[in-house]
């Protein structure tokens, strides 16, 4: 998704969560968009911004086109500069591609997260890839609920409290 794309505007996007056929056929006839969402990444991320585009391996045996939604390389980015690189933590990095692959027709290439979605659904596919987005910027808490979690336990054993928890 490198090509020159065309920034939509946030009232674009509404329509073409809402099935615009003038949007869609742009689409489907190779134009690319660029547009930002009202939702941030934690910290100093920045607004969460989709790119849209035929999917590369757009011949799916499907009469409409297939269109890959993508972060543009930002969540694998925010969750890097939170100090959860996917390169060094091989236990997030598993956990990461689990929870995206457990989405259908979602991955990860080249340091983006995807989603492809049928042309007359790339509404819907909108609302599943930031459901995704916000599954995987969620593992980030999950992380560190853990990492307490284990202190609580080390501690308790160390006071001889093992196996007691607060209510």
């Amino acid at each position: 998704m490198e090509s020159e794309s065309s920034s939509l505007s946030y009232a674009e996007l509404l329509q073409l969560l809402a099935g615009d056929p003038v949007l869609r056929a742009r689409l489907g006839a190779g134009d690319t968009f660029r547009v930002e969402t009202p939702f941030v990444y934690p910290g100093r991320g920045g607004p969460v911004t989709l790119h849209l585009a035929l999917a590369p391996e757009a011949d799916r045996g499907s009469s409409s086109p297939i269109i890959r939604i993508s972060d543009g390389g930002g969540l694998i980015k925010c969750l890097s500069e939170q100090g959860m690189d996917l390169e060094l933590d091989m236990v997030l990095s598993k956990t990461v591609f689990h929870a995206v692959r457990e989405m259908e027709d979602a991955g990860i290439i080249g340091g983006q997260v995807y989603l492809d979605s049928p042309d007359e659904q790339v509404g819907a596919g909108v609302w599943r890839f930031l459901q995704l987005v916000a599954e995987v910027v969620g593992l980030r808490h999950a992380k560190y609920k853990d990492a307490l979690l284990q202190l609580e336990r080390r501690r308790s054993a160390d006071s001889g409290l093992a196996g007691w928890r607060p209510t």
